[in-house]
């Protein structure tokens, strides 16, 4: 997965070193044609989460149940182009400067694999039922909205870094200059 991550960036970049046309407004919509209509995935992290619960005993029930899972989780997080409208772009030939709006860095995937779920602890006691795989399955589901939500992990703050530094190189290829890169509701 990670391979096939890197050649799509590596083919980017080779179509970004390519020729452009005989203005910088050419060359920039030739260059934003071929990255056009995808998501530009900037960054991947493999994320290992604890998942663990706790069902204690209520008045009527006797006894209490303990789980404990590990994940590995693979999240991306890049910016979506899918549309012409979703950048803006100022260009001024004379001075050989561009301002560019992109949308804002979200996460493109979550991947948590069965494999990559591992139980490392249960404990029930003999007066309870056993967790079972709805109610696994409903704990596995709130470990990954709880991945995807978590301000802490930085996926979205490196995802703009790597995206600004991707665009100033392929603009400074195209022959601009001054080169401002902004994201929109920053």
């Amino acid at each position: 997965m990670k391979k096939t991550f890197h050649t799509i960036l590596v083919a980017i970049a080779a179509l970004c070193l390519s020729s452009c046309g005989n203005s910088l407004k050419d060359g920039f919509d030739s260059k934003m044609h071929t990255v056009g209509a995808a998501e530009l995935g900037t960054v991947e992290y493999t994320i290992t989460k604890v998942v663990k619960a706790d069902d204690n005993a209520d008045w009527y029930k006797f006894g209490d149940r303990k789980i404990l899972f590990t994940v590995k989780a693979t999240m991306k997080a890049g910016i979506s182009l899918d549309s012409p409208n979703c950048y803006s772009a100022q260009i001024d030939e004379s001075t050989k400067s561009i301002t560019l709006t992109l949308p804002e860095p979200k996460v493109l995937s979550l991947n948590m694999k069965a494999e990559d779920t591992k139980l490392e602890y249960e404990q029930v006691s003999i007066t309870r039922f056993d967790f079972d795989n709805m109610e696994r399955n409903s704990l596995l589901r709130q470990a990954e909205e709880d991945i995807k939500n978590d301000k802490s992990i930085g996926i979205l703050k490196d995802a703009q870094d790597n995206a600004e530094m991707f665009f100033k190189a392929m603009l400074a290829q195209v022959g601009f200059e001054k080169i401002t890169i902004n994201f929109a509701n920053n």
